[in-house]
């Protein structure tokens, strides 16, 4: 499933100003705790937005639990959309995905699991305004993030890093963590250049603004983690090795994103 051009009202004008994109795949046990989280920082925030959850091919009642909420959930629930397909195509076709149906000025990439929780995106708007950035991301290697998860995963985040630093040269050290916040622009550029559906998806993403000269920030995340095994295991992490090398090689060798 392909997405189209983001959506703008008949006269050419974005509709509103924040469009947060929530991709979920088997999310029914927390996926409305997310929703409820997410609600509540933006109308603190005082600003129009809209929260679209892309339902990635789920096998549980991820779709049912959103409707659900929407159907009987408080006042501000009618913010809330969900889309939804079939199969399970992975978290970047769910971005891209969701993307093709925002409307706002600026557009956040969320996680559905709460690891991050969503308070960090007032700060993201804060450095983008201030930095006049195209692009704010999270960064598990800022030297402020408080990361609590396993070891492990560190030096996983470590080691991916190094390839990219080696591959891509780019200014940043993390291009995965799961929450970014991006001028709308950016996405309508850029996006349409990305092949990746899966787990590099933001790295391609990242690698395309880049090449374009967009500015992208780091800021610092607090991490929490929520489930006590992570879903990334080894066949999912040889599929990242190649769509990885795939993006070096369209940009280095087919000049793909110039």
């Amino acid at each position: 499933m392909q997405a189209g051009i983001l959506l703008q009202d008949k006269t050419g004008h974005n509709l509103i100003e924040f469009s947060i994109i929530i991709p979920a795949h088997n999310e029914e046990t927390r996926i409305v705790t997310t929703l409820k989280e997410t609600a509540d920082v933006f109308e603190e925030l005082n600003s129009s937005y809209e929260i679209i959850v892309v339902d990635d091919g789920s096998s549980d009642g991820t779709c049912e639990s959103v409707e659900e909420f929407i159907s009987s959930g408080p006042k501000y629930s009618r913010k809330i959309r969900i889309k939804s397909y079939s199969p399970n195509m992975g978290k970047g076709n769910a971005l891209k995905y969701g993307s093709s149906f925002a409307g706002g000025k600026y557009i956040l990439f969320l996680d559905a699991d709460l690891d991050l929780h969503p308070f960090i995106a007032t700060e993201f708007y804060r450095i983008m305004e201030a930095k006049n950035a195209d692009i704010v991301i999270g960064s598990k290697m800022h030297k402020k993030s408080v990361l609590h998860y396993p070891f492990f995963r560190k030096i996983a985040s470590f080691c991916y890093y190094i390839i990219i630093k080696i591959l891509f040269r780019l200014s940043i050290k993390d291009t995965q963590t799961g929450i970014k916040l991006f001028k709308r622009k950016v996405l309508e550029e850029c996006l349409p250049r990305v092949i990746v559906k899966r787990y590099a998806f933001d790295l391609e993403l990242l690698v395309a603004a880049n090449k374009k000269g967009y500015s992208i920030v780091e800021a610092p995340v607090k991490v929490d983690l929520k489930r006590q095994f992570g879903r990334v295991g080894i066949r999912d992490a040889f599929r990242m090795f190649l769509d990885t090398a795939g993006v070096f090689w369209r940009l280095n060798l087919r000049k793909y994103y110039d």
